[in-house]
Formats: C-alpha cells, structure tokens, sequence
C-alpha cells in the first residue's frame, strides 16, 4: 500500500502514471488495484481518472485538476511499450534523463 501512497502524491503533485499490467502480479487484479489507488488518492483529496487501454495491457492515471497534455501522455505510452519490448522496468524520466547524460 505503500507503493500506492507514494503515486497518489505523484498524481496529487501533477504527475501522470503509466501502470503495466504485468506488475499486478498473481496476488492483485486490475480492479483490486484501481480501488486501493483511489483510495489513496480520496485521503489526499486527488480526483484521478483512469484510461485502460486493454490492448496494450496499459493504464494511465491523471489527476483531474491537472490534465496533462497528449503528447506527453502518448510520449511516456510509447515509451512503456518500448520498455516491455526490450524487457526493462520503466524508470522515472529524471534518472532515465540522468543515466543518459541529459
């Protein structure tokens, strides 16, 4: 729960999640997480909107409040795919951003 404590606050802050549906794991199912997401996000009084994209196994999370644009959201899907293709966990920009010297 806490790994959901911490996104609500990213999302609280204006970020946006890219979740993969491959990290559920055998222990939770999409629905169980989305509930205890919202949860989270209702203690810090973050309205979240969720958009599954079922064919790419993909759901992206915004808060309400602080919409980001297309792009950017489309950027960080392809980047998510990119990822699962080549079998590496999605690192946050900032580090990925660091790692290669930008």
């Amino acid at each position: 729960m806490n790994d959901l404590n911490e996104l609500a606050q990213k999302l609280a802050a204006g970020n946006w999640i890219v979740f993969r549906h491959e990290y559920l794991g055998d222990l939770c199912d999409l629905e169980t997480w989305t509930a205890a997401l919202r949860g989270c996000c209702a203690a810090l009084d973050v309205v979240e909107v969720l958009v599954t994209i079922t064919r790419k196994d993909l759901t992206i999370v915004f808060n309400a409040e602080k919409v980001p644009d297309a792009e950017a959201v489309q950027a960080s899907v392809s980047r998510a795919e990119l990822d699962r293709w080549l079998d590496r966990e999605l690192r946050p920009e900032l580090p990925a951003r660091a790692a290669r010297g930008k």
